[in-house]
């Protein structure tokens, strides 16, 4: 019971541009976190616990895009996991960074993960807060009921642009 108590909280993840770093504040016990390159949706950094409340990924590529991952019940393990966005999702991390005059930005977005008791194979869909599938999540290390992938902060968002 007390993990559904916690997979809704939603951290405040910061990117502050020079140098570049990212901090997570708000973090729990139950989470870990890890960062993946926006473009290619590959897993850059292990994922990390942290019991303090906040936690920095420093000395970060200032041309690289970064989401956050974060799952719950990690154990023991080393995951790992690949993120695949859809195409209409566009990441604006360039378009935040020319207007913030070098001042730290907070993730615009957060994202959960749907979890279907049917799906074994390891996929899961990542959906917005109307329930939308924006991406997939894949589990490329163990399967099974742990870790569980909960959410990603990201600067991606829905090109809307055609509608």
């Amino acid at each position: 019971m007390e993990q559904n108590k916690f997979s809704n909280v939603i951290p405040k993840v910061t990117l502050i541009p020079k140098p570049r770093r990212i901090k997570i504040d708000c973090t729990q016990k139950i989470r870990a976190y890890a960062l993946y390159d926006t473009k290619t949706g590959t897993q850059v950094k292990d994922f990390v616990k942290c019991d303090e409340g906040k936690i920095e990924f420093d000395n970060l590529d200032p041309n690289m895009h970064y989401d956050i991952g974060i799952i719950e019940n990690m154990g023991d393990e080393k995951p790992q996991f690949a993120i695949a966005w859809n195409r209409e999702m566009r990441d604006t991390t360039e378009e935040v960074l020319k207007n913030s005059n070098g001042l730290p930005i907070e993730y615009p977005c957060a994202y959960t993960i749907r979890y279907n008791n049917n799906n074994s194979n390891g996929v899961y869909d990542i959906v917005d807060d109307k329930g939308e599938k924006v991406g997939q999540v894949a589990n490329l290390s163990t399967k099974g009921d742990k870790p569980e992938f909960r959410m990603v902060c990201t600067f991606r968002m829905k090109d809307d642009t055609a509608k």
